[in-house]
């Protein structure tokens, strides 16, 4: 058996274990990543699909120049230069009409074209308000049942149904109105980021930081135990395509999920409590279907919003943004589709449904040749995050000096692919607060 040692092991290279490895070797920490796969970026990296250049999973860096991806960069030296496009804010169709959005102030005005009359527009945006700049609304209760205190008006639902949709990816009867609220606050004033040529170069600055800080990453090997004695993590035991590595660290960061980070430390190095708040965290199921056609279906880059839909809420045209993204006269849209339960679905029914939307939003994309390239399910083991959002996510475990992060873990109010980098800042601050450097 090979033996290494190191500051930290990291097990698993998707964005979580990257930000984390690249933070703490950047400060001096000898780091080592893992990866199972023998390519690094798990669902924050763009493949070719028949020509087309689309995303494993993450498609845009949701909080524009303020996003936790690229403050990680900037906090460390590594590239931040990437040729980026915005997206315009999206237009919405209500009742048969796209309205074009104000560069600010967009909520209130989608609550002024739903509202019955000033009264009722006057009242919600005042709750609203006062949710996001004074109390935020219990978590006892889904941001459904809030919203229906305040008003009745199922044009007003559906709007908030919708953004619920593609901020979080649930539907508004299954997350809490606390949770909601706190991801609309952080989201507030955002602006989506495509880099033009997708988000690969991301982690190559991730990748470049780590390995000229003379950290190793190590695809094609597989964590097969994490090292726990006395309650405290030392290390990590792994399987490469001939050898079997042993290393000895001082700090263990898990990117796999909090299930996985169980499974391999052994469920008897923790406390039942914790166990028991592990099983009941809930992967994040979804769709995504990829719709090519010969020239845009829709040609405005920001994409529509369909609120009254049957089931997807947004459709993009991404290689609007960016032409590196299809072939010569192709174009292809992208659309994120929550189930209508969460785990209790019919996945060829949610594709029919799908399939009536697309012909009602855009009765001519059988004349623009269009077709349904990819239709993905996210689920298992390779869902759209491993938990839903909530007002509480602990990096650390019982186990002194095993961490986790990613979307399992995202702190309250982030969201995809942002809040697993910020729950990879919080966690190298966590390390370099509790141990010296090994530099």
């Amino acid at each position: 058996m090979e033996k290494q040692s190191c500051d930290v092991a990291v097990i698993g290279s998707g964005l979580g274990g990257l930000c984390a490895a690249a933070r703490l070797s950047h400060a001096g920490y000898k780091t080592i990543v893992l990866e199972k796969m023998p390519i690094v970026g798990g669902r924050f990296i763009w493949v070719d699909y028949k020509g087309y250049f689309i995303p494993t999973g993450a498609l845009t860096i949701y909080y524009g120049q303020r996003d936790p991806v690229l403050l990680t960069l900037k906090d460390i030296g590594g590239r931040t230069d990437f040729d980026m496009g915005a997206l315009p804010p999206p237009k919405w169709r209500i009742e048969g009409k796209d309205y074009e959005m104000p560069p600010k102030g967009m909520l209130w005005y989608l609550i002024s074209l739903a509202s019955r009359d000033k009264e009722e527009e006057e009242r919600v945006i005042k709750a609203l308000r006062r949710s996001f700049r004074w109390q935020v609304p219990s978590d006892s209760i889904t941001f459904s049942e809030w919203l229906l205190r305040v008003t009745d008006n199922r044009a007003i639902w559906n709007i908030f149904q919708a953004w619920c949709v593609q901020i979080v990816g649930l539907n508004l009867y299954e997350i809490s109105a606390g949770d909601l609220v706190r991801c609309f606050v952080n989201f507030a004033g955002g602006q989506q980021l495509v880099p033009k040529d997708g988000l690969n170069p991301i982690i190559d600055a991730l990748v470049k930081v780590i390995e000229d800080n003379k950290g190793e990453i190590l695809t094609s090997v597989r964590a097969r135990i994490i090292v726990v004695n006395d309650g405290v993590a030392e290390g990590v035991q792994a399987t490469g395509p001939d050898f079997e590595l042993s290393i000895e660290a001082r700090a263990v960061v898990s990117d796999i999920g909090p299930k996985k980070t169980v499974e391999l430390a052994g469920e008897e190095n923790f406390d039942r409590g914790y166990l028991s708040e592990v099983r009941e965290l809930r992967p994040l199921e979804g769709f995504w279907f990829m719709v090519s056609s010969n020239g845009p279906l829709y040609d405005w880059p920001g994409g529509l919003y369909a609120p009254e839909s049957r089931r997807w809420q947004l459709g993009v045209d991404y290689s609007l943004v960016s032409p590196k993204f299809a072939p010569p006269g192709k174009n292809w849209m992208g659309f994120y589709q929550a189930p209508g339960h969460a785990s209790l679905y019919d996945p060829r029914k949610e594709y029919e449904l799908f399939l009536a939307d697309l012909a009602d939003m855009f009765p001519n994309f059988r004349e623009q040749g269009a077709e349904v390239l990819l239709a993905r399910r996210f689920c298992s083991e390779w869902p759209c995050v491993r938990a839903w959002p909530a007002s509480e996510r602990h990096q650390k475990t019982p186990i002194e000096n095993l961490y986790n992060v990613g979307d399992a873990v995202n702190p309250p109010g982030w969201i995809a692919g942002s809040g697993v980098a910020e729950s990879a800042r919080m966690v190298a601050e966590e390390i370099k607060t509790r141990t010296k450097s090994g530099a």
